[in-house]
């Protein structure tokens, strides 16, 4: 079995609608910090406290190349699939589940 408290640091950190922004950037494109916070239209430090929820999550990790720090999506399969799931699960007709009496 799964610990439960990873788990759920894991789904708390992909329920800010930022860090979900910061995921769709990385995705494709490992971008610095200083990207990532143009990216998604904050300044330098928010981006970073966002970065680091997504690290503490295992779900990003960062480097240091060169001058830059660069952030990079950790299993970007895993993720991929599970925005995918997401996304199909929000735009799928909801069939109201009939009540057996």
């Amino acid at each position: 079995m799964h610990d439960l408290s990873r788990l759920a640091q894991y789904f708390r950190a992909l329920a800010c609608e930022t860090r979900l922004r910061i995921l769709y950037e990385i995705i494709s494109d490992p971008k610095c910090a200083q990207d990532v916070a143009a990216c998604i239209g904050k300044d330098v430090s928010t981006a970073w406290r966002h970065i680091k929820v997504l690290e503490d999550a295992g779900i990003v990790t960062s480097r240091r190349e060169g001058r830059k720090i660069m952030v990079y999506v950790n299993d970007l399969d895993a993720v991929r699939r599970i925005l995918k799931l997401a996304e199909k699960s929000l735009s799928a007709e909801k069939i109201t589940p009939k009540i057996i009496k």
